[in-house]
């Protein structure tokens, strides 16, 4: 199993695009605020454009892991550790 990592601070100002590896394929993921629900929403498209999974991102502690993609996929995991500033992607 490996595991990528991607900075992701959480600031609002600044949205993020990373290309992870999800159960095999490259995908694109896009994280944006949306400021009328006052969180981070996660956006993952595969390469034709076509939208994979679309949801609201919830932080995990350094000791547990909320898994974001937890359905849609099913070999990869991806986890905001909020507090280490980063997203985990583990598959």
């Amino acid at each position: 199993m490996s595991t990528a990592y991607y900075p992701f601070s959480g600031n609002e100002q600044k949205s993020l695009e990373f290309a992870p590896v999800l159960d095999g394929a490259v995908c694109s993921a896009r994280i944006k605020w949306n400021i009328a629900a006052q969180r981070w929403y996660l956006l993952i498209t595969d390469n034709s454009g076509s939208v994979l999974l679309n949801t609201a991102m919830v932080g995990s502690t350094t000791q547990g892991g909320i898994n974001l993609i937890s359905g849609a996929f099913s070999q990869t995991t991806l986890i905001w550790r909020e507090k280490d500033a980063q997203i985990e992607v583990s598959g």
